[in-house]
């Protein structure tokens, strides 16, 4: 489903709790247990409405093939039954006249083509909803919430909790479905329109929450600052992760090669996130969406995968009008490029868009991928840095710091640092980006400090290790490697504060364009903190200027309180901001916080890359290399186009030199996407250098070993 800025909340809170590739031609009746690991896949949705169900069979599986797709998303059930069910509290499409999903999947098998089926269990239909009034939502004004004649259920009701796994059954013992979609998850409080309800007050979260915590009531408002509701999102995130575990246990005793799909974690095969439009999301536009959703996946979970949508439509009111195809093609990019499954997703059938302008587009980034897919099977990516996602404008603004300076660099769910699962150990990168982590363990805390002592570097900001696992604020900075005590003075957002860029605080940061700047502004609230031992202050902070009116604009005092501190404990070393120098750059991109972060880096931490790209800011660079050591690859997307709101297509970049560092000795360099080999130098030892003659929208640059 596409979410808006309200309607992405709905799975917010679910979110942050939590060989060779088969050739297209084999019978999917042959299958494999994992067979979503083999290799990365092309998945087109297509969101059925009621009325598609006299879709014609081969016409739909003609445009399916003339996409190079390999999986299709169908409906199946749930909210609408596509198949002549006989469960009384499932709704029978009324304009099936046939078994839709029985002769869509036997079609679509007999091409090699993979079908998970979609099942939404968030609303019933209101006929069968008046009949069990117990497995419904109920609105902090005591109702039920009647959408279209759908009403919303509730997580802890009998509908999910019971008779959700009578419907998948049921569908998975009549159809070799090769995996099972679940949309709108979790605690939904929005409804279509973005009309929020509130937390739930049914009797069935009353007693569940209550037998949880101990006799608690459930809270009246998500207020991050009431203890109560902290509790009530740690329960909610922790029964959402139990039902899907049990969904994983129920479908893995009817079959083991069943992938399970959707947009958490807990108990999923597939994690399905989206690149979507929404008219009312704030702006700047995220435009590294897909790469986010992507490195977040990739780099936070082990034995799973990813299936992130580039979404056709602009937002849920307006379902039939397409986003820009030029927006999508960088969608499409960035997962291939950052070692995702290509996918795509619309309402209706591909044969039956109205807006059809960019589907060509849209097939020609599939059929690269299905010419090319041995290169991105079996790969990990290559990254010298680690960015832990917290899910704020500071995380967005460093992910585009280091996007933006063509640094390499993978991200780790917060969640999935404290499971400490992750594809990758801390040790294995030079450095660790921590954007406004707040909420932290004391066991992450000791963690995180261990990989310093042991060698490794962190960047820190804002007021991270201020608060406990749980949102619970503990006022106090717990991270030994930030340099600093405990115990802090919260100076709060004021404007007219700045901070002075001394003349040793740049032969520190060691970073040239600093030589014209002498000032940063601050927006933010900012901790005043005290060093410790041999904390190495930078960036003397300025009190309150006047700024009005011009005669008065002037400042008279520099203090000695530090805006940003270095520290080294141990074999390692942390640069810490403590202010949100990230979200500055997220809202304004001015380029003194960019500097100041990269001086940090590269100046104070010593950040070494294994990359050297020189190129425009608009060009987003990774690495992936394959396991058994045959080749590697970097990608290149190009985000030139972009005009405010408005995605063009892409100004053709040309000589693009690239180095990459590698220890091995490379016979061929190919560009892939223009299908050319390149010359290239290996004087510099432990350097491969080429040239990029022209990049379009994205180019994979091939590197195949001796």
């Amino acid at each position: 489903m596409n979410s808006s800025q309200k309607g992405t909340a709905v799975y917010v809170n679910i979110m942050m709790c939590s060989i060779m590739s088969l050739v297209s031609s084999v019978p999917c009746t042959a299958q494999t247990d994992a067979w979503w690991l083999t290799k990365p896949m092309r998945m087109i949705q297509t969101n059925l409405r009621e009325i598609d169900a006299t879709l014609d069979i081969d016409t739909y599986v003609q445009q399916i093939k003339s996409c190079k797709a390999n999986v299709v998303l169908f409906n199946v059930g749930g909210i609408v039954a596509n198949y002549p069910t006989e469960l009384p509290y499932q709704y029978r499409n009324p304009r099936l006249t046939r078994d839709l999903v029985g002769d869509a999947v036997k079609r679509l098998h007999s091409e090699g083509i993979r079908v998970i089926g979609r099942f939404d269990f968030s609303k019933i239909n209101e006929q069968l909803a008046a009949e069990k009034p117990e497995w419904l939502y109920k609105s902090i004004k005591g109702q039920n919430i009647n959408y279209n004649g759908q009403v919303h259920t509730c997580i802890n009701g009998g509908y999910q909790q019971e008779y959700l796994f009578k419907i998948l059954g049921e569908a998975i013992d009549r159809y070799p479905l090769d995996g099972v979609f679940f949309n709108m998850i979790g605690y939904v409080t929005y409804d279509y329109s973005g009309n929020y309800h509130g937390i739930c007050q049914c009797d069935s979260c009353r007693k569940r929450f209550a037998d949880w915590s101990g006799g608690l009531d459930l809270p009246r408002a998500e207020d991050t600052g009431d203890p109560v509701f902290r509790k009530y999102d740690q329960f909610r995130c922790e029964t959402s992760d139990e039902l899907f575990h049990r969904v994983n246990k129920f479908i893995r005793s009817k079959r083991g090669d069943i992938a399970v799909c959707t947009y958490t974690a807990a108990g999923v095969d597939i994690i399905r996130y989206e690149s979507n439009t929404a008219l009312d999301r704030p702006l700047p536009i995220w435009n590294y969406s897909a790469s986010d959703n992507v490195k977040r996946c990739l780099g936070s979970y082990k034995k799973k995968v990813i299936s992130n949508t580039a979404v056709h439509f602009i937002d849920f009111p307006y379902r039939h009008s397409a986003v820009s195809p030029y927006l999508n093609e960088l969608r499409l990019a960035q997962n291939i490029a950052n070692g995702g499954w290509v996918d795509y997703y619309m309402i209706g059938r591909l044969e039956n868009q109205e807006d059809r302008l960019g589907l060509d587009i849209m097939r020609s980034v599939f059929h690269f991928h299905a010419k090319n897919e041995k290169w991105f099977t079996n790969t990990k990516s290559v990254a010298d840095v680690c960015l832990i996602r917290a899910g704020s404008a500071e995380y967005t603004g460093l992910f585009r710091i280091l996007a933006e300076n063509h640094i390499l660099f993978d991200v780790i769910e917060n969640a999935a640092l404290a499971q400490g699962d992750t594809p990758k150990a801390l040790e294995d990168y030079q450095l660790l980006v921590l954007p406004d982590v707040r909420n932290l363990s004391d066991t992450i805390c000791n963690r995180l400090d261990a990989y310093v002592v042991n060698g490794g570097k962190l960047l820190a900001t804002g007021m991270t290790s201020t608060s406990d696992e749980h949102g619970n604020p503990l006022n106090a900075i717990r991270l030994r490697a930030a340099g600093v005590k405990p115990t802090y003075k919260l100076q709060p957002h004021t404007r007219g504060t700045y901070f002075r860029i001394r003349p040793e605080d740049k032969k520190e940061l060691a970073v040239s364009d600093l030589d014209m700047l002498d000032i940063a502004y601050l927006d933010s609230d900012f901790l005043m903190c005290e060093p410790t031992g041999k904390t190495e202050s930078l960036l003397g902070f300025i009190p309150e200027a006047m700024y009005g009116p011009p005669e008065k604009c002037y400042y008279t005092k520099v203090t000695d309180i530090p805006g940003l501190l270095h520290f080294r404990l141990g074999k390692g070393q942390c640069a810490f901001f403590p202010w949100l120098i990230g979200r500055h750059y997220q809202r304004r991109s001015n380029h003194v916080h960019a500097l100041l972060v990269m001086g940090a880096l590269e100046g104070l931490l010593g950040l070494q890359r294994s990359v050297v790209i020189e190129a425009s800011p608009l060009v987003e660079v990774t690495r992936h290399a394959s396991a058994d050591g045959r080749f590697e690859w970097a990608g290149l997307i190009n985000h030139t186009g972009q005009n405010g709101t408005a995605f063009h297509k892409p100004i053709p970049m040309s000589t693009v030199p690239l180095q990459l560092k590698t220890e091995r000795n490379v016979k061929n360099v190919t560009l892939l996407k223009a299908e050319k080999k390149l010359d290239f130098s290996t004087a510099q030892v432990g350097w491969v250098k080429c040239v990029v003659p022209e990049l379009q929208r994205f180019e994979i640059v091939l590197y195949e070993y001796e």
